[in-house]
């Protein structure tokens, strides 16, 4: 990371503490602001020309996705779909990061992180929301024993594998 990029990092977390250590703004706030300055950085430093701004994106706008989280739990809907909604918050976040690899070679690996909270955030409101489910306690011991059985499914396989290619 170069002196620039650096110094305008240091400035605005600077800037941004000390405004909230003065209580000149609200906590609540206060994440909307960092977010809105690392992705104002992202834009000075122009945007999609060069690579290394993710560095910036990335962080503003799971910042964002924090601070949004934060304040739609105000609505009682909301509210009511849980801790699944914030890793579905999270997921879009990086979906914002995709727009900004798709310019670049190296522009899929947003899509994992993304997909696998969205899903995860989805499978939690299911969960939460499901009184069936909940009420499955055996669950707690044959979901971690499947899972154990199917790794070692895979692990024996890949060792299969490497054995008829020898």
């Amino acid at each position: 990371m170069s002196k620039k990029k650096i110094g305008i990092l240091l400035i605005a977390i600077g800037v941004f503490i000390l405004l909230n250590t003065l209580n000149l703004i609200s906590d609540e706030i206060f994440l909307y602001l960092l977010a809105g300055g690392f992705i104002f950085t992202y834009f000075m430093l122009g945007a999609t020309k060069h690579y290394g701004n993710i560095g910036f994106l990335i962080p503003g706008s799971i910042l964002l996705a924090i601070a949004l989280f934060s304040d739609l739990q105000r609505i009682d809907f909301i509210d009511n779909l849980g801790g699944g909604f914030f890793f579905i918050m999270l997921g879009l976040a990086f979906i914002v990061v995709l727009i900004h690899t798709n310019f670049f070679k190296k522009w899929d690996w947003p899509i994992y992180p993304a997909g696998a909270l969205i899903l995860f955030g989805v499978f939690v409101i299911f969960v939460d929301n499901n009184d069936f489910i909940q009420n499955l306690e055996y669950l707690n011991y044959i979901t971690p024993v499947v899972l154990i059985g199917i790794g070692g499914y895979l692990l024996y396989q890949n060792k299969q594998n490497k054995q008829n290619k020898q």
